[in-house]
């Protein structure tokens, strides 16, 4: 299954398949650590994904593209619906 990773907040990352359906996040911890977050709903198919922690966003899409058998590429960031500048 291919995915898209965007930058949602500050130090974390949605990944979705092509349809925007959510998989998980990625995210960054103080220590400049790298962790892929579940929800409950996305547990039973990402089961035997290595979790963290990565020392790059580029070592948790690895992790996420050996487990779906597909590409995990960058998308553009997502501003959140109630973002007014």
């Amino acid at each position: 299954m291919d995915t898209t990773v965007r930058a949602s907040l500050p130090n974390r990352w949605g990944v979705t398949d092509l349809l925007e359906r959510s998989i998980c996040s990625i995210v960054r911890d103080p220590h400049d650590q790298f962790w892929i977050i579940l929800s409950a709903d996305e547990l039973p198919r990402m089961l035997e994904v290595r979790r963290g922690p990565f020392k790059a966003i580029d070592g948790a899409m690895s992790a996420i593209e050996k487990n779906l058998h597909g590409a995990c590429r960058y998308g553009a960031a997502v501003a959140p619906a109630d973002y007014f500048p």
